[in-house]
């Protein structure tokens, strides 16, 4: 339901040139990231080797409550990606846990954003700073946390004593956002500049998640 509903309101949430906002100011930095695409909007910009082209599946179809038949079209490996995220990172069902990842592997998948368990249409996320971990031939890279566009400047303040806190711990600390909520590159390019002076005064290294 929560899918229809994102559809139907999309003209009014979304920022149609989100994805340029996001992708140009990347680019100027040369920031390494990792672009997951939506294969029925978007397909793979120029190469350039810091920035990694991952898929969003075709149609941003809820996989663990679709078929194997659907959950095979939508994760149908069209860019030849290494890493995938699952739409709201239900990839893994309590009911039956390998059932994607098998479908993943078979389709040349290697990497995948893991943000916990599912249970039917109930999430179980869960935020962790860790080394990635291997379920069922997949690795996966714990979300740590996320921001968005349109969030204040307390929100980004937080996330950045977030990642300050979690500096002395030995793992991957995984920051994604969404382009659709990027109606302007404020707190992208304050999240930018905060993460480079860290790896500037040699704290932490910055990686795409290819590159983890």
């Amino acid at each position: 339901f929560k899918f229809l509903i994102n559809n139907s309101i999309k003209n009014f949430r979304y920022n149609e040139n989100g994805f340029n906002l996001v992708y140009n100011e990347i680019k100027k930095h040369g920031f390494p990231a990792t672009f997951m695409l939506l294969g029925n909007l978007f397909k793979p910009q120029e190469n350039m080797p810091f920035i990694e082209w991952g898929y969003h599946t075709f149609n941003h179809a809820a996989l663990n409550l679709a078929s194997d038949e659907v959950v095979e079209r939508e994760t149908n490996n069209i860019y030849n990606a290494k890493s995938i995220t699952a739409p709201m990172w239900r990839v893994e069902d309590v009911n039956n846990p390998e059932r994607i990842f098998k479908i993943l592997k078979k389709n040349g998948f290697k990497n995948t954003v893991y943000h916990g368990k599912t249970d039917g249409i109930k999430t179980l996320y869960e935020k962790a700073v860790r080394n990635p971990e291997n379920r069922f031939g997949i690795r996966c890279v714990y979300v740590s946390n996320y921001f968005e566009g349109n969030y204040n400047s307390e929100k980004i303040n937080g996330i950045k004593k977030d990642i300050l806190k979690n500096l002395g711990r030995e793992g991957v600390y995984l920051l994604t956002t969404h382009d659709f909520t990027h109606r302007n590159n404020r707190n992208l390019i304050e999240i930018l500049n905060f993460v480079k002076n860290l790896e500037m005064h040699n704290k932490i290294k910055i990686v795409n998640l290819n590159g983890v």
